[in-house]
Formats: structure tokens, C-alpha cells, sequence
């Protein structure tokens, strides 16, 4: 599980909060993959545990975003960096074909 801080009024928040969805927004830039976050805010002291519940597309495509839920209905969405993925995507494809 990683470990997700945030602070009150910090411009470094890694996520960003929408009350309407109530839904916490990063990309992988600044979230290394996991299959399960706590997200803590430092300010109050809580936190909440999100776990995988899917994801948008396949893991190639930079468009695709990583959905978490946690147990009292909030959301935590981490969409893939286009950068990283063409890098990744060309790794993968030099390693297959040698």
C-alpha cells in the first residue's frame, strides 16, 4: 500500500479533491502505481484506504485511467502520463522483440 500525503492549502498536493464527485484526481507522474493507497490528509490527522476496482483501458494506452474506491464511497482516479507510458510501451516492445 502507498502512502498518499496531503496538506491544507499545499500548492505539492500530488491530488487534486472535486466536492461534486467526490473524487480524488492524479496521474502517475506523481503517483507510483499500487493496488491499494492511503490517502492522508496531514492537516486533520484522517485518512482514507482505496483499493483497486478498475481500470479504463489497457495499461498501453495513455488515455487510461486507474480507478479506486474507498469504503465510504469516495473515489481516487490515476490516469496514465503520456510520456511514461510511450516509455514504457517502447521498453516493452524492445524487450519482446529484442
Amino acid at each position: 500500500m502507498t502512502t498518499i500525503n496531503l496538506s491544507r492549502g499545499s500548492k505539492s498536493n500530488p491530488l487534486t479533491f472535486n466536492k461534486e464527485d467526490q473524487t480524488f484526481y492524479g496521474t502517475e507522474r506523481e503517483i507510483p502505481f499500487d493496488t491499494s493507497y492511503e490517502v492522508k490528509n496531514l492537516s486533520t490527522g484522517g485518512s482514507e484506504v482505496f483499493s483497486f476496482v478498475e481500470s479504463t483501458g489497457s495499461e498501453w494506452d495513455p488515455k487510461t485511467r486507474w480507478i479506486y474506491k474507498s469504503k465510504s464511497g469516495l473515489a481516487l482516479v490515476i490516469s496514465n502520463d503520456p510520456q511514461i507510458t510511450k516509455m514504457r510501451s517502447d521498453a516493452y516492445l524492445k524487450a519482446k522483440i529484442g
